[in-house]
């Protein structure tokens, strides 16, 4: 039966067949825009579709929307005026409510491990959307370092870091509004993914879960995650969590990063290096992204006429964390190792972190606040070595060297 196009009730009075025409979280109110948000009337639909013993395929839509609905309920938003495209000031309050509701989960089941992390990273990533408009005040600090480097070795650098170093003017205010409103609809999209599967498996354990599954919500990692979770071994537990933390920046919002790093050409590509130059670590024992994995230039090249063999040190991230696969290394390499090593060693700080004010950890992550930190941390650390392609003689000196 194709897909219909509209909430259309079936035959039986069951909105069946439904495609999921807000599975990113894009536009306002639940999966689909006909569906209700009253839970009662969704929970007499989910019973008699089960009732009658359709394949869950067929109500999918309806599923997912109750499981939402759900999550939504006890996060205390209202779904259905849930809109992206309103942008930061009128999602505040919601974007609070989610993160509330990660952490509630989090001291109310300490088993639910990606919950309280979600929380704690919550402030930062909060911070960084509210922050857009701050992020073009790096490109002038950033070109004067460059300038200061011979052109051929400027040339050599990675594209983002050049972008951003020409990004002298602030952002037309309708391209930052872009960037915010795909933020807050990333924000959205991983709560009706995450957020509806914490809820049915609160609920309704594996079985729920399980059903997902078998309505192509979820796919047989995410039970197997399940499954690890609530066997209740602390490796099984770790491992579980993980593989939801995979899930949600692997497959639910990569794209949404990727829309972004291609947006406009040069624009996304120097925005988003300019938020992993201004990110914060916002979990203790975790590095930003320029101290974990610092920018590093070794190569031959012709300077002034000569073969010369150059490196350059420098205290940029040497990656963007719109990338995929560069994002996950660095949360794999530092910072779910330290949030793993928190709950293992000091817990009550954890739950003490978690059950802090939110707005106020949204306040100490702002620009504005880490800005002369973020500036020291832009222009100190600089190396520069350049010595002749066939070595830097006996005495290991270079041909040249500036630092900084």
């Amino acid at each position: 039966m194709a897909p219909r196009t509209q909430a259309e009730p079936a035959a039986d009075g069951l909105p069946l067949d439904l495609p999921l025409a807000n599975a990113d979280g894009e536009l306002a109110g639940g999966v689909h825009p006909d569906l209700p948000t009253d839970r009662a009337v969704l929970e007499s639909w989910l019973a008699r579709a089960r009732a009658e013993h359709l394949p869950p395929a067929r109500y999918a839509a309806l599923l997912w929307q109750y499981w939402l609905v759900r999550a939504a309920d006890r996060a205390g938003l209202e779904l259905a005026t849930w809109d992206p495209a309103l942008g930061v000031d009128a999602n505040d309050r919601t974007v609070t409510a989610v993160y509330g509701f990660y952490g509630r989960l989090f001291l109310d089941h300490p088993e639910l491990q990606w919950a309280g992390m979600a929380n704690m990273i919550g402030p930062a990533f909060t911070a960084g959307f509210k922050d857009l408009d701050g992020l073009a005040d790096l490109a002038g600090p950033l070109a004067g370092k460059l300038q200061e480097l011979p052109p051929e070795v400027r040339a050599e650098l990675p594209y983002d870091v050049r972008q951003l170093a020409e990004a002298r003017n602030a952002l037309p205010a309708e391209q930052l509004r872009w960037f915010e409103r795909k933020f807050l609809a990333m924000q959205k999209h991983i709560f009706m993914d995450q957020g509806a599967m914490h809820e049915a498996y609160l609920n309704g354990g594996l079985n729920a879960v399980e059903e997902m599954r078998d309505a192509g919500l979820v796919d047989e990692a995410a039970v197997l995650a399940w499954r690890d979770i609530a066997g209740g071994d602390p490796d099984g537990v770790r491992r579980g969590n993980t593989a939801l933390l995979s899930r949600e920046q692997n497959q639910i919002i990569a794209d949404q990063w990727d829309q972004m790093y291609r947006h406009d050409g040069p624009v996304g590509a120097a925005l988003t290096y300019g938020m992993t130059v201004g990110g914060s670590a916002s979990i203790p024992g975790t590095r930003t992204p320029g101290r974990y994995a610092p920018l590093v230039l070794r190569k031959e090249m012709v300077i002034g006429g000569t073969v010369s063999s150059v490196g350059l040190t420098t205290p940029l991230p040497g990656f963007n964390l719109a990338r995929t696969p560069e994002r996950w290394a660095y949360i794999t390499g530092d910072t779910l190792p330290a949030y793993q090593r928190l709950l293992r060693e000091d817990p009550e700080r954890a739950r003490s972190i978690v059950a802090s004010s939110f707005p106020l950890r949204v306040a100490g992550q702002r620009l504005a606040l880490r800005w002369p930190q973020v500036l020291a941390d832009l222009l100190t650390g600089w190396r520069l070595e350049i010595g002749t392609a066939a070595g830097t003689g006996t005495s290991g000196t270079p041909a040249a060297s500036t630092a900084s």
